[in-house]
């Protein structure tokens, strides 16, 4: 009781400092941690969700495990009817938002009214750019009915909840939003801890949430750093001024070795649905000529690049889905090296007149050793006859929509647990990342396989149809797999419960000081 009030105590200490703006919470006498990550955490009230889900202000109606499956959080069950075309989900019982008040059927329904009112819209998290369709198919209504949620859809979708988990089924108060969807001042959540301050750019403090439904966060306040550089990051672990690193590319996959070698940390690693892929602008030359969209494939060194830039943290990549999707991957893809058959594809095609483009993001120089990989990929493009040059942008975004590129070397994930969200968002004709970033890939027969996977419930249909899926891509080539990325993190030893799922969430609220 005396811990509960505590909290209580704690939690209206930071609504009073988020009003004035004062000092972090916590004290010299609370329980604290502090953590640092690779960028802001908090992308603030314009922002679809306000803050990312490894922060754990707010929950999501469904999550997934360490293979990629839905599991409960919120809902704590579901069950589908009528071919997929009804979904009814049972919530969790007495769980409240961080303002005491009840979650309740009535307030899911307008989180996904409120979703499907302000898409497309960009996030620096995971974007609703795709539309919502991405997420919940051709959805026909929403509604509470007796005490839970029902999505109606025109078309039946296989696994609804696979794709609501995360992002996309996000829970916060309605009292959160204002009218425009923005908004209307702190995030209200129901996970355990609450936002009590942030500095864009800096540091997001978190506050122990006395309303939590689950057991009691075990630190009164976490404060997570935003430190961009790399080795920066180190040095103040290292140092004792941080307790951890956390978040996607926390640690540089030639770090890892050294960090773990060290008494004073534990490195944990684990599988993610992170893969590093090259995105070809096909809408013009050179890169229209699939030829030479080959080339470019054989003349990489995959194995090179997972075992010695990326210091082993990767596996080759050859399929399009990583095997983190377990059976909807296709084992049977290989990619090849074959620098010899590069060279005379380009040959045959004629080499281009201008060097290839290479672009890369200098925000992702600071999760994975980009420089580093983006030159070896010149090399191995000019010894094929392709020549090149590494462009590094800050607004890749904006490069991308001008087509001033040839390829485009990311690393991307899902926000779910459905490998529909790939295929959708990034390659079908019509999406937004296809359409307005210069892809310029078109298939009526890869937008036919992908709309039929998304409605078939018979696993082993869906499994060979996304197999299908994989193996056109790995002829069409427009974007190919380098590496299948784990995702190392790091705390000192002081700190037990350190666990992260396949989509590089690590869970604050299990984190504790070690007995």
């Amino acid at each position: 009781m005396r811990r509960r009030a505590a909290m209580i105590v704690m939690a209206l200490l930071a609504a009073a400092l988020w009003g004035c703006g004062g000092q972090e919470p916590g004290g010299q006498g609370g329980s604290r941690l502090t953590l640092a990550a690779p960028r802001d955490l908090v992308a603030g009230p314009e922002d679809p969700y306000y803050a990312h889900q490894t922060l754990r202000i707010w929950e999501p109606l469904v999550t997934v495990d360490d293979k990629l499956r839905p599991v409960p959080a919120l809902a704590a069950s579901w069950a589908a009817a009528d071919e997929g075309r009804r979904w009814t989900f049972t919530l969790r019982e007495g769980v409240r938002f961080s303002d005491g008040t009840p979650l309740t059927a009535e307030s899911v329904v307008a989180n996904v009214e409120r979703f499907l009112r302000i898409a497309p819209r960009q996030s620096a998290f995971f974007s609703l750019d795709a539309g919502m369709e991405a997420a919940y198919g051709k959805l026909g209504d929403v509604r509470a009915e007796g005490g839970k949620v029902v999505f109606v859809l025109k078309e039946g979708v296989a696994d609804l909840p696979g794709r609501l988990a995360g992002f996309y089924s996000m829970v916060q108060s309605p009292k959160a939003f204002a009218a425009s969807g923005a908004f209307a001042g702190k995030p209200i959540g129901t996970g355990p801890y609450t936002l009590a301050s942030w500095t864009e750019g800096q540091q997001a403090v978190l506050a122990a949430n006395p309303h939590y439904h689950g057991a009691a966060p075990a630190y009164d306040t976490i404060v997570v750093r935003v430190i961009p550089d790399a080795n920066a990051r180190v040095a103040a672990l290292r140092a004792g001024e941080v307790d951890g690193l956390i978040d996607k590319g926390a640690l540089l996959p030639g770090q890892v070795a050294a960090v773990a070698a060290d008494s004073r940390f534990q490195v944990v690693r684990s599988p993610s649905a992170l893969t590093h892929y090259l995105t070809f602008n096909a809408s013009r030359e050179p890169f229209s000529d699939p030829r030479l969209r080959e080339a470019a494939d054989l003349a990489v060194d995959r194995r090179a690049i997972a075992g010695t830039l990326l210091a082993g943290t990767a596996t080759p990549g050859a399929g399009f889905l990583s095997p983190v999707f377990g059976d909807l991957a296709d084992p049977g893809i290989a990619a090849a090296y074959d620098p010899g058959r590069a060279r005379e594809l380009v040959a045959a095609a004629g080499p281009p007149s201008e060097p290839v483009t290479i672009l890369i993001s200098s925000a992702e120089t600071g999760q994975f050793p980009y420089t580093d990989v983006a030159e070896v990929l010149r090399a191995s493009f000019e010894q094929a006859g392709l020549p090149a040059r590494v462009t590094v942008a800050e607004a890749t975004k904006s490069v991308m929509e001008a087509g001033d590129y040839d390829v485009f070397l990311s690393a991307y994930s899902v926000p779910n647990a459905d490998a529909d969200y790939l295929f959708r968002r990034f390659l079908r004709s019509d999406a937004s990342w296809n359409v307005e970033r210069r892809l310029g890939y078109r298939s009526a027969g890869f937008d036919e396989l992908v709309d039929r996977a998304a409605t078939r419930t018979d696993p082993a249909d869906r499994r060979d149809l996304y197999r299908r899926i994989q193996r056109l891509l790995a002829a069409d080539r427009p974007m190919i797999a380098l590496a299948y990325q784990d995702n190392p993190v790091v705390t000192t030893t002081e700190v037990s419960g350190v666990t992260q799922n396949v989509a590089h969430v690590t869970d604050l609220g299990r984190l504790a000081p070690r007995k």
